[in-house]
């Protein structure tokens, strides 16, 4: 039952890893946050536009956040923000990057300095 569990651990983070498009991240920490869209934001596979779409965060809805990172500048609506919020996107989603521009609260959408991926 072990080597079987082994196997499977290794060819998940083989797939993870030969994913194109796939941002290499840390594994999300214990400690989640919530954060809130003001208006619907795209959620993707990395912390830039130039990454595939996942999914559509919906304005007012709550959504599970767990880290943020440096990522592509996003202008808009007066706002000027490089800080991506790694996300769930909910059940057949799956985890993803928002940008903070889109999210209430500060400039890390409410997480803490520490909170970094």
């Amino acid at each position: 039952m072990r080597r079987r569990s082994a196997v499977i651990a290794t060819l998940a983070t083989a797939l993870a890893v030969s994913v194109p498009g796939a941002a290499a991240v840390a594994a999300p920490a214990e400690t989640s946050y919530t954060v809130v869209p003001y208006t619907a934001v795209n959620l993707r596979y990395g912390p830039g536009s130039g990454y595939q779409w996942m999914s559509t965060l919906q304005f007012g809805h709550t959504y599970t956040a767990y880290c943020w990172v440096y990522g592509e500048m996003v202008v808009d609506n007066g706002y000027r923000n490089n800080i991506w919020i790694y996300t769930y996107g909910g059940r057949g989603v799956g985890v993803g990057y928002a940008s903070a521009v889109y999210l209430r609260g500060d400039e890390r959408a409410g997480l803490p300095a520490s909170a970094q991926c």
